[in-house]
Order: structure tokens, then sequence, then C-alpha cells
């Protein structure tokens, strides 16, 4: 036999980066089109005529609408597939005819004053938009009829070369440049992948989502093409809109058009007064930093919803840096001149906006400007009464940098000295920067490059030899141990759900339940041995019903949908989300004073489940595969870690590091999700590693907060691996949406892994 040789290479996992900003430039001269999207829709209800005007009248260039199709053939202006969010009517639209749909009240929903708006028909929206703005058609619909229709209307009472056709294929793209070959194009893309099939089937723009742009190759792919970009704003306020324009943008839309286009005209205006920064600020670093300027009514901070109130006189319309609130602790600047920077920290007197280690900025060279200068908005607002921070300046020298300052503060001006010298209160040669010794970052630490902790190996013997100590290790270090033997029994009646039924279980422990689980069998399928091909769904954060029955959750029912393509399908709940409240914050707190947590008590329920499950008679136990979504995703892969007979896992919405994720991206996490004793042992890529050599196959969709560029890092990290050790190379799919459960995908691998149940109808 041959020899297996393991060869494993010491993989880092590099810091998670941030946006590095050199003379921070924004491109404003860029951006030809404003595009108000579904109207001015922050303004007036959307798509209506009301929204459209107002588009006009506020001075967009282009306004967005959805078209549909009525039950009698009419193309209308929707944006959903149902009447339930924006009228007054309910179901599907495409159910009623137009002299239906005319019926229903469409502004009311948005203020009572918009109760005589009704669904505009296409033809009305040609025609209110005529010689005055370009219309940009987003195309619900597919279909040679639907496409025929638009096209006819288009060209009867609209203008083909001032109206954009929204394509979501390049099959469609073709189609309509065939029919209608004046008339731009913008590329929907559903997936970056696409960029290169939509640029060379000829449309003029393709849209970007703005958490795309974190992988900079998707807009110079786009410049490659000579193809125009897009980007999708919302509220057209500076900070949303300082941060697209670094990417020089042909077009940008938002809800809000009449901001969009003050926040342009405020760049232009201010242009001559932001380039002195160039000349005073030679690089910026480990933060992304655009420059603003200061005056009332300006915003804080990128990340949050803040604006200045008051602040002196002599500091209106200063030129300044404008970056995350909270990371202030990663800003450098160097200086190329001699530069004056004013800044507001001691925030409301409290010791927030303040230095480290009880220090004020007077102990690192900075001089009071104002006490309690600054006002501004933020958080809590306490009614009317704005918070407050005092102002101090320091001086640079050039060849000098600023750093060192604390997480929280705000940069009101950079200045050259003879500038600052006509602001009341500087005193020339009373300040600058002291050297201290920095805090030591424990985030840096834990964020830090490290190796894979993956010993090298000479054969598969020894691979599963430290496949098996590791899932021992897991059991004792993460896993709830219950004192007795744990009971199945079922429970209620069965349920008819049409092409299966669905059977309640509980789990008791001492006589006492500690969990639920359902079981869903099809009526009609069968396996080649008599035996089921068989998933268990697991559950994210909220409630079981997701999985069984609420399609338009996050996870879809996806249970439902696995049953009825024939597959035996167990669901677990999750204790403490059960349907009469959520515990299961408390329940965490009460694990960890014994060095559990909740996801102790997932991964104890977890593994009662699958060994129930691989008891029962109806199971093929050669044909076994977990998914689930988020919390459910990492159920699914610790199942398929610590499970050897699973056949194949699906792992959505959680893949990539934790030690990145649930730092950087804390905001998105539960608390909960902070498990002890988790690494440095079984992040997420380890845990992949005890998975192999069975098919995996991660998916994390295109604009999930857990995005799909930290998920691919770090599956490229353990793949080769993953080889290695006998295994397929893990699959990765990036579908459209959020967070949230991707059925197809899920499904397509399933069929491929343990094959498809026989004799479904």
């Amino acid at each position: 036999m041959k020899r297996i040789t393991f060869v494993v290479l010491v993989t880092c996992f590099a810091a998670h980066s941030m946006a590095v900003a050199t003379a921070p430039a924004v491109q404003v001269s860029s951006v030809r089109q404003v595009v108000a999207h579904r109207g001015a829709s922050t303004e007036r209800p959307e798509c209506t005529l009301a929204a459209i005007q107002r588009s006009i009248d506020v001075g967009a260039t282009a306004v967005e609408i959805d078209i549909r199709t009525s039950k009698d053939g009419r193309l209308f202006v929707l944006h959903d597939e149902t009447l339930d969010r924006t009228t007054n009517g309910q179901g599907r639209a495409s159910e009623r005819t137009m002299a239906e749909l005319k019926k229903l009240d469409a502004g009311s929903w948005f203020d009572a004053k918009y109760k005589d708006e009704r669904i505009p028909t296409l033809r009305e929206s040609l025609e209110l938009c005529r010689g005055k703005i370009d219309l940009l058609l987003d195309l619900k619909e597919k279909g040679a009829t639907y496409v025929e229709t638009v096209v006819r209307e288009i060209r009867e009472y609209g203008n083909p070369k001032r109206t954009i056709i929204g394509v979501r294929s390049v099959a469609q793209a073709e189609q309509f440049r065939k029919l209608l070959p004046t008339s731009r194009q913008l590329g929907l893309i559903p997936v970056p992948q696409q960029i290169d099939a939509f640029a060379k089937a000829g449309v003029e723009t393709i849209r970007l989502w703005p958490n795309w742009l974190a992988d900079d190759s998707l807009v110079a792919q786009i410049r490659r093409h000579k193809v125009q970009l897009h980007l999708n704003g919302t509220t057209g306020k500076p900070p949303e809109v300082l941060m697209l324009l670094r990417h020089k943008p042909y077009s940008l839309s938002a809800d809000d058009p009449a901001t969009l286009i003050a926040t342009l005209d405020e760049w232009k205006r201010s242009q001559a007064t932001l380039s002195a920064l160039d000349d005073l600020v030679t690089s910026a670093s480990d933060a992304t930093m655009i420059p603003w300027v200061s005056r009332p009514g300006s915003s804080t901070f990128l990340n949050r919803d803040y604006e200045m109130v008051v602040l002196p006189q002599a500091l209106h319309d200063q030129p300044r840096y404008i970056f995350d609130g909270g990371s202030g602790d990663r800003i450098v600047m160097k200086f190329g001149k001699p530069a004056v920077v004013f800044a507001a920290f001691e925030y409301n007197d409290t010791g927030a906006w303040s230095f480290p280690a009880g220090r004020t900025p007077l102990d690192l060279g900075w001089r009071l400007l104002t006490q309690n200068g600054y006002r501004g908005t933020s958080n809590d607002n306490l009614g009317d009464k704005p918070h407050f921070a005092s102002i101090y300046y320091c001086e640079y020298d050039g060849g000098e940098q600023l750093s060192g300052l604390p997480a929280w503060w705000l940069c009101l001006a950079i200045v050259d000295p003879a500038s600052a010298a006509k602001i009341p209160g500087y005193r020339r040669g009373t300040s600058g920067p002291i050297a201290i010794s920095p805090t030591f970052s424990y985030e840096g630490w834990s964020t830090g490059e490290r190796p894979l902790d993956v010993p090298q190996f000479e054969s598969r013997k020894q691979w599963n030899a430290w496949q098996e100590s590791r899932r021992e290790s897991f059991v004792q270090r993460l896993v709830f141990p219950y004192d007795e033997k744990a009971v199945v029994a079922t429970e209620g009646n069965v349920v008819d759900r049409g092409k299966f039924v669905q059977q309640e279980l509980s789990v008791t422990v001492g006589g006492r339940r500690i969990f639920r689980f359902y079981r869903l069998a099809p009526k009609s399928a069968t396996g080649a041995t008599g035996k089921l091909p068989t998933i268990v769904c697991f559950m994210g954060h909220g409630k079981v019903q997701q999985l069984l029955t609420d399609r338009d959750s996050y996870q879809h029912a996806c249970a439902a949908q696995f049953a009825e393509r024939g597959y035996l399908v167990f669901a677990m709940e999750n204790v403490g989300m059960e349907p009469n409240g959520d515990t299961h914050h408390e329940l965490d707190r009460l694990l960890r004073l014994d060095g559990y947590c909740w996801y102790s008590l997932l991964f104890a329920h977890q593994q009662i489940l699958m060994r129930h499950i691989f008891s029962e008679n109806q199971v093929d136990p050669q044909r076994v595969g977990v998914t689930g979504v988020s919390t459910g995703g990492l159920l699914a892969l610790s199942a398929a870690a610590c499970e050897p007979r699973i056949t194949a896992a699906s792992v959505q919405g959680i893949f990539g590091s934790m030690r990145i994720s649930f730092i950087h991206d804390r905001d998105r996490h539960c608390r909960c999700g902070a498990i002890p004793g988790l690494l440095p042992l079984f992040d997420l890529p380890e845990l992949a590693l005890l998975v192999t050599p069975r098919p995996i196959h991660i998916s994390n969709a295109v604009n999930d907060g857990f995005g799909p560029l930290e998920a691919k890092r770090c599956l490229n990290r353990i793949a080769s691996l993953y080889q290695q050790a006998g295994g397929p190379r893990p699959e990765f799919s990036e579908p459209p949406g959020r967070h949230e459960f991707a059925f197809e995908p899920a499904l397509m691998f399933f069929q491929r892994t343990i094959g498809k149940p026989t004799n479904v109808h």
C-alpha cells in the first residue's frame, strides 16, 4: 500500500485588516447620476406617483421603480410581491386585476395625508417622467410576454433613450439589447462572480452592494471592463455617502435623494477647504478616515447617526477627518508640515472619551481651548439636552505623528499654525505630543496572527487518532454533563402536514424535560434498503416554528421543505427559546459560574439527539446529513465534528474565525456566543478539520453580516489539509440574500452526498 504522507504547513490566520487610507481621497466629481430609490421614498410613499414627482422636484436625475404584472396582464409599480406592507390590501398582487389594484390605498400606511395615492401603472409612470427624469426599471418578472409588454409600453409612452433597464441575468440583458438598443442597462448582478459575464453582455453599469466593497478587487474588475459602477445607499447622509464616494461611482441611489444631493453639493463647496488636509497629512492608517468639515448639523462619526449641535464659531467649516466611533485608538496620522489638531475629549465629564489609565489630555501634551465647548447628539439624548465635551488642541511638527488617542474622541479641525492663530483661545507653542507607553491591547492579542493548531502527521491512522482525541476534548471542555441517562418519549398527537407527518418528542433526565425535538416523516418516500436518507436541522436564534412552518423567517421552514422533498427530518428546539418565552441569557449567566454556558446545553442536546437518530430503524445510517444557519450552523458543524457517523454537513451563516468575527463583528453576535473554552482548540476552521474526510458545504450569503469574504479566507486556509486527509475540497456557495438559510444550495449538496429519496410523489 502506498504510504500516505501528510505535509502540514504552519498556516496563519491573519488579523482582521482595517481599511487603510493614505491621504484619503473622496471623488464626488465621478457621480453623474442620482437615483431616487422607489422614488423619494423617505418623504413620500414608495413606488407612487407622489414619490416619483418628489424625485423630480428635488433634482434627482433618475427614479427607480419595480414593475409587476396584474392578473389581467397590465403592468404596474410595486416593490413587494404581496400587498400587505404598502397598501390596505392583502395577498399576492399578481392575483388581482388592475381595476382591483386601483381601488387600494397605497399611501395611508406612510401618512394619512397620502390616502388618495394609488398603485400606479407603468404607463402613468412613463408619462410622468417623460422629458423630466430618467426612469430605471427593476424587472421583477421573467417571460416573453412580460418582456414584450414592457418594451411596448416604453416605446409608446416613454423615451427609450432615457430608460434604464435593470437586468438580472445575462439572457435578459441580451434580450433587451435587441429589443431596446438605445436604452441603457444596469446589471443587477446576484453575486460578484457574474461581473465578467454581465460586462461581456454589454451592460453599461453594474451595481455592487456596499458590503461587497470590502473586496477591493471587485471595483477594479469593473474598471477593467470599462463599465460604470453603481452603488446603493439609503440615507444620503455624509457618513454613508463618503464611504461610497471613495470608490468613484458613476451613479448613487438613495431613499432620500434630497439629502444625497445636499451631501454631494456640500462636498463640492468644501473641496477647497478639504484640499488643505492633503498638504498637512501625508499618511493616515489603521482606520477608515474620510475628510469632512465641522459645523452644526454635520455628522460626528461614520458609524453613528450623531450630529454636531454646538461648537465655537471659529471651528465652523474647518477641515477634519471623520471616522468610526470607537476606532479612535487606531487612528495614526503623520504630518508633512506643521499642523494643529483640535479635538473633543472628556465626554459629559463621565470619564468616557478620555485617555486610559486615568490620564487627561493635558498629560499627553494637549491644551484646553474651551471647557465643555462642544455639544452633540448621541444614543441617549436626554430629551432636547445634547451631550457635551471639552475642546483641546495639540501642535505637531512636520514628521511627527498623532497616535495613542482614546477609542472615542472627535476630530474637529486640522489646520496650519497660521489658521490656528485666528481661533480664539489658541496660544502658539503651548502644546505638543508627549509619548506615553500604550496600553496593552487584549483585542490585538486575541485577533493576532496564529497558526492552525494541527500537528504534522505521517499516516491516516495518526490523523484519525488526533481527530478522536480532539472530539474527546470537545466533550470534556464544552458539553454539559447531565448526571442521569436521557430518555426520549413521544408527546402529543401526530400532525398531518400534507406530504409528511410531524411528531413532537421530548427528552427527559430524571423525569424532567430538558428539550424537545420534532420528527418529520414523509408519507411516500422510501430508501433503496427500506431506510430513508435523513437530515437533521439545527435551530438558530428564534423559535422552532421557524424550522417547521414559518417560511418568511430567516430559517425559511427548512425542515418542512426537506420533508416535502422526501427526506426523514429531525428538528431540534433550542432550550431557553421555547414558545412561551426566551430564557437563554439567564441560562447562560447561571452556567458560566461553573465554566459552562448556554451552548454547553445545546452541544449536550445535540449529542443526545444524534445518538437517538442513529438508533431509529427508519434512518439509513450511511446517509445522514446535518444543517442549520447561524447558531444552527455552529451546531451542525460541531455535530459533524464530534459524530463521525454523520455523512455530510451544510453549515450556513456562521463560518469563519470566531476570533475575528466575535470581536470585530461583536454587534452581530448575541453575547451568548462568547463560548468559554471554544478557543484556542475549537475555532471553526479547526472544527471543520474534524469533519474530513466527509464532505462539507459552507454557505454565507452575499449580504450576510457574517460575510463570505471571511468564510472564504478560512476555507482557503484549510482546503489543502482537508483534502490531504482524504476528504473532498470543501464546497462553498455565496447565494443572494442576507442572514438566512439558503435552501436550494443545501438541497443540491445533500442530493449529491446522501442521495435523493425514491418514490417521492
